[in-house]
């Protein structure tokens, strides 16, 4: 077996892991850091594939300041008690383990699609120099549109976590 297929195994398995981890922990913060594993798992897939832009897109981006936003809201949220469902749970495990078996479903012929065409892509596909290329040439708009909402969002996460707060006035009241 090939060294990139086996890492490639190891990363998917990672990122899988990690990914359950994501749905089944308790706790918000737990939760955040395994969705931090999930996505640096992505990036092993995306450098196993020659993708590295994309791989370094998704540490920056994704692993670096989602997770951090995801920390950030985590943090700022008033967190109590934690609210049981009294309702009963098979149905949601039928509903779950239906919505698995239809992924599998969609999934396989995607697979066969993507072994079938992996010989078919040209040199350099994936690398720095040809995304850089296509960004800055032919999607430059929406690159730059990408950029905007980005800067706007970073403002209005800073506006909300930075207010001041009226001392003996709770939260909500006027």
């Amino acid at each position: 077996m090939k060294p990139a297929l086996v890492m490639f195994y190891l990363f998917a398995a990672f990122s899988l892991a990690s990914a359950l981890v994501v749905v089944l922990a308790r706790s918000p913060m737990r939760c955040a850091i395994a969705l931090m594993c999930t996505f640096l798992g992505i990036a092993g897939v995306y450098g196993v594939l020659h993708a590295q832009l994309l791989a370094v897109i998704q540490v920056l981006v994704y692993a670096g300041g989602v997770t951090a936003l995801f920390g950030f809201v985590i943090m700022t949220m008033r967190q109590g008690q934690q609210v049981r469902y009294p309702g009963p749970f098979m149905p949601v495990r039928v509903l779950s383990l239906l919505t698995a078996g239809y992924l599998v479903y969609l999934v396989g012929p995607v697979l066969l699609e993507a072994t079938r065409v992996a010989g078919q892509l040209p040199a350099g596909y994936g690398a720095a120099r040809l995304v850089g290329r296509l960004l800055f040439s032919t999607y430059l708009v929406p690159f730059e549109a990408v950029g905007i909402l980005l800067v706007m969002t970073t403002v209005a996460v800073i506006s909300l976590t930075t207010r001041e707060r009226r001392p003996g006035k709770e939260e909500g009241a006027p």
